[in-house]
């Protein structure tokens, strides 16, 4: 699940960034505000993908996909729209065996009214651990490649989809 660091610095600089950048500021109650997310344990997330799988919209990079418990029902069912902080992972990894994590790339399904044009999701760029964000919010490389899946929740791979409902199948 989401962690939050303790709240000692940075909220009046949110508060004034917000005021100037024209973006809301919300108090988040159970999935933090984007500054005070970290994806430490992702590992033991439920993996939607049992093995890597290629990734062309990152890279072409193998990827696996892991979602905290409140996404992977709905990811696993293929349905939408997702419950507020579903979190979802995307492990790139360095080959298709998956032994080593270059990063990560991460969505979050913020409460309503965070970003109501794209779905209220929130995207982010983690370093392999998923403690440091190097770059998350309103990713407009996000945002443009996802903003095709509005029917199912801005979330899609039709490969991922298949593999998904395949690996589900197996498992019943």
């Amino acid at each position: 699940m989401l962690h939050s660091k303790p709240r000692t610095t940075g909220t009046i600089t949110a508060l004034v960034a917000s005021l100037f950048i024209g973006q809301p500021l919300f108090a988040f109650d159970d999935c933090q505000d984007e500054e005070w997310m970290t994806f430490e344990g992702w590992e033991g997330w439920e993996a939607i993908t049992a093995s890597p799988v290629i990734s062309y919209a990152h890279g072409e990079n193998w990827v696996g996909i892991f979602a905290n418990e409140i996404a992977a029902e709905t990811y696993k069912a293929a349905t939408a729209p997702f419950p507020e902080c579903s979190a979802i992972v995307k492990s790139i990894y360095t080959d298709m065996d998956g032994t080593a994590v270059r990063r990560l790339t991460i969505m979050v399904k913020m409460p309503a009214g965070y970003d109501p044009d794209h779905g209220d999701w929130w995207y982010g760029d983690s370093e392999s651990t998923g403690t440091v964000i190097s770059e998350g919010g309103r990713r407009e490389d996000c945002m443009s490649c996802h903003e095709v899946a509005v029917e199912t929740d801005y979330v899609f791979s039709d490969d991922v989809m298949e593999t998904v409902r395949e690996w589900s199948e197996w498992r019943e």
